[in-house]
């Protein structure tokens, strides 16, 4: 197989990226034309950031909040047994201080807060552009930093400054997608996401019962959307 039959294939492999509304409105047109011209790098990439466009963009139709609603309601239920656990218990000295058995707990608080804040940034997709885009790419790396440190040290890796600096930039994240979505008019779903990264900056276990109780409130507050018809819909792609 030749190298441009190589990087062509790896292309269309990255369509299967794209969500099915996509690739069923847009797949073949896509497929076409990169049949026309010589693949690159860049187009890639350009793939890559199209397909993550296309997933926080949403299809035609209303949005489906379960997701969302579930990711909100585990990252709630985690983070407040993991302050809870974390308060009472003998936790290392140094910030953020987490206690050996709620590290696990902590991993799954930390994906789910990662899911919840994805769901609420595509209430803000189509207003923001770049910026949107910048603070999603930021909850991404941050978080996956977060949740990768944390499972080091949940087997037994190294914990501390690293483990700090991860938590750190994941809440300042956090705080970014709040602002935007105030920026948006998405109220309280901004506030909330906004207070909780807040929180999650303060140097105390204690916080994370106060961040446990505010993703559990935006679950709860997106329930109660979803079951009385007023759930906000998609961007029409």
């Amino acid at each position: 197989m030749t190298s441009g039959s190589t990087r062509r294939t790896f292309e269309h492999r990255l369509l299967r990226l794209y969500p099915r509304w996509w690739r069923d409105r847009y797949g073949d047109e896509v497929t076409s034309l990169l049949e026309l011209r010589p693949p690159d790098i860049r187009a890639g990439i350009d793939l890559v950031r199209g397909a993550f466009d296309a997933h926080l963009r949403g299809g035609p139709g209303p949005l489906r909040p379960g997701r969302a609603i579930a990711a909100a309601f585990v990252a709630g239920g985690a983070w407040t047994i993991a302050g809870v656990a974390s308060v009472g218990g003998p936790a290392p000295p140094d910030w953020p201080g987490y206690l050996a058995s709620a590290l696990p707990v902590a991993v799954i608080g930390a994906v789910a807060i990662l899911v919840a804040s994805l769901a609420a940034a595509r209430l803000a997709w189509s207003s923001n552009g770049a910026t949107v885009e910048l603070v999603v790419g930021a909850i991404v790396v941050g978080n996956l930093l977060w949740a990768g440190a944390l499972l080091i040290a949940t087997l037994g890796g190294p914990y501390g400054a690293v483990t700090a600096i991860a938590h750190s930039i994941a809440a300042f994240a956090t705080v970014g997608l709040g602002l935007v979505l105030l920026r948006s008019g998405v109220h309280p779903i901004g506030e909330i996401v906004l207070v909780a990264g807040g929180v999650m900056l303060l140097p105390t276990p204690a916080a994370w019962v106060v961040a446990g109780a505010l993703w559990t409130g935006l679950g709860l507050w997106q329930a109660v959307d979803a079951r009385s018809g007023d759930a906000p819909r998609a961007i029409p792609g």
